[in-house]
C-alpha cells in the first residue's frame, strides 16, 4: 500500500470515528499516528520517550520541586466569521485557568476526593502571554489571521498562512495554540514531544471551547480543554493509555482505568476496574480524562513529574528566556488579590487557627491550602 493512500485511509478513519461516537473528543492519538506514519524520524524518536523519560526522572530528583517554570505562549487567532474572532479578554481567561490548574490554585480543588488529596500537584508551571516575538520585538502574543476555511481539521492547514491558516512562531521558543472553527466533533488536539518535534506542534482547539467567557459552550466553558492538550504536549496520555482499554497512562499514581468517562459521575466509579483491587475507582477528575470541564480538578504527582521530565528533555528552551517580561499575563498578575473566607476541610467557614488545615478562598477564584504552626 503506497504511504499516499495509506494517509488518507488514516484521515478518514479518524473523521469517522469522531462523527460515529456520540461524544465530543480529543484528536492527540489521531494526530500522533499521523505524525508518526508521515514522519519517520517522529515515530523513531517517539518509541524512545517513555525509557528517556523513566532515565531523566531517575536522575534528577532533587530537581524536580526547586522550580517554577514559566511557559510563553502564541495564541493564533484563526478566524472567517466574526464570532470566531475570540476577544483578547477570552484569550486571557483562558491563561488565568492555566496558571490556577497547573498551580492548583484552582478554586474547586475542594471537589478533589480525599484519597487523593495527598497526590494532588502543583505542578509549578506558570504560562504568559509572550512578550517578545520571534524577531525581538514586543508583542502582546496573539496573532490574528482571516481565513477562507469554513472550518479545520486534522490535517496541518491550520499551521500553514498559504493554506489559511496561520504559521507558527519556533516551536523550542514557545508553546503555540491555534483556535479557530474546528470540525469533525473535536474539541482539539496536541502534538506529544520527543527529540524530533517539527512543523504545527503545540495546540489546536475550537474557538467554543477556549477560555471562559466569550463564546464558551457548556459544558467545556471552564478552559479545560486546554488544560488537557497541554497535559499531552507536556506528554502526560489519557489515563486509559494511548488507544488500548485498561492500558498504561506510564504514570504510577493513577489507577488503571478501563476507558475513558463523560458528564460527572459520582465518586466512586468504576470500583475495581481493570480487574484491580481498587474501591475507589477511576480518577474521573483528573484533567487527562474526558469529563466536563466542571468535574476536572487535578493533576497528581506523577503526572508533575512527567511533564517536568518533558520540558527538560525535548522543551529545553523554556526553562530559561526573557520572552514573559512585561508580559501583561504573568505569576504577579494572579497575586493581586483579596481573601474571601477561610473554610475547614469539612467546608465549614472559620476564623484562622493553627495546627488546622484550611483552605483560604480568594476574589479570583483562587484556592491556598495552609497549615500554620504558631
Amino acid at each position: 500500500m503506497s504511504k499516499i493512500l495509506k494517509y488518507y485511509i488514516l484521515v478518514f478513519a479518524c473523521c469517522c470515528f469522531v462523527k460515529t461516537n456520540s461524544q465530543t473528543k480529543c484528536g492527540t492519538d489521531h494526530i500522533t499516528t499521523m505524525r508518526e506514519d508521515n514522519h519517520k524520524s517522529y515515530k523513531m524518536s517517539r518509541k524512545n520517550v517513555n525509557e528517556e523519560t523513566k532515565n531523566w526522572i531517575l536522575e534528577n530528583q532533587k530537581y524536580l520541586n526547586n522550580t517554577i517554570i514559566t511557559i510563553p505562549v502564541v495564541v493564533h487567532v484563526v478566524w472567517k466569521t466574526n464570532i470566531q474572532n475570540i476577544s483578547d479578554a477570552q484569550i486571557l481567561s483562558q491563561i488565568d485557568v492555566l496558571n490556577k490548574d497547573y498551580r492548583r490554585t484552582n478554586i474547586d480543588q475542594i471537589n478533589t476526593p480525599t484519597v487523593w488529596q495527598s497526590i494532588a500537584a502543583d505542578c509549578q508551571i506558570e504560562f504568559c502571554l509572550a512578550s517578545i516575538d520571534p524577531n525581538g520585538q514586543p508583542t502582546n502574543g496573539i496573532v490574528r489571521v482571516q481565513t477562507d476555511q469554513d472550518q479545520f481539521g486534522m490535517n496541518n492547514d491550520i499551521h500553514n498562512s498559504v493554506a489559511g491558516g496561520s504559521d507558527d512562531w519556533p516551536n523550542e521558543d514557545y508553546l503555540n495554540i491555534w483556535v479557530c472553527n474546528l470540525g469533525n466533533g473535536l474539541l482539539g488536539y496536541a502534538t506529544p514531544p520527543s527529540s524530533w518535534i517539527g512543523d504545527g506542534d503545540g495546540l489546536v482547539i475550537g474557538y467554543n471551547y477556549f477560555g471562559t467567557i466569550g463564546t464558551v459552550q457548556p459544558p467545556y466553558n471552564k478552559g479545560r480543554t486546554a488544560t488537557h492538550e497541554i497535559g499531552h504536549w507536556l506528554n502526560l496520555d489519557h489515563l486509559w493509555g494511548a488507544w488500548g482499554s485498561c492500558g498504561n497512562d506510564n504514570v504510577s499514581d493513577t489507577p488503571k482505568q478501563e476507558e475513558e468517562n463523560y458528564s460527572c459521575p459520582g465518586y466512586p466509579t468504576n470500583i475495581n476496574a481493570c480487574n484491580t483491587n481498587n474501591p475507589d475507582g477511576d480518577m474521573f477528575m483528573n484533567y487527562m480524562d474526558y469529563t466536563n470541564d466542571a468535574c476536572m480538578n487535578l493533576f497528581t504527582n506523577g503526572q508533575k513529574t512527567r511533564m517536568i521530565a518533558a520540558i527538560n528533555q525535548y522543551r529545553p528552551n523554556l526553562l530559561n528566556h526573557s520572552k514573559c517580561e512585561n508580559s501583561t499575563y504573568t505569576s504577579e498578575f494572579y497575586n493581586k488579590k483579596n481573601l474571601i473566607k477561610i473554610i475547614d476541610i469539612l467546608g465549614r467557614e472559620t476564623k484562622e487557627k493553627y495546627f488546622k488545615n484550611l483552605l483560604y478562598i480568594y476574589d479570583d477564584g483562587s484556592v491556598e491550602k495552609r497549615f500554620i504552626i504558631k
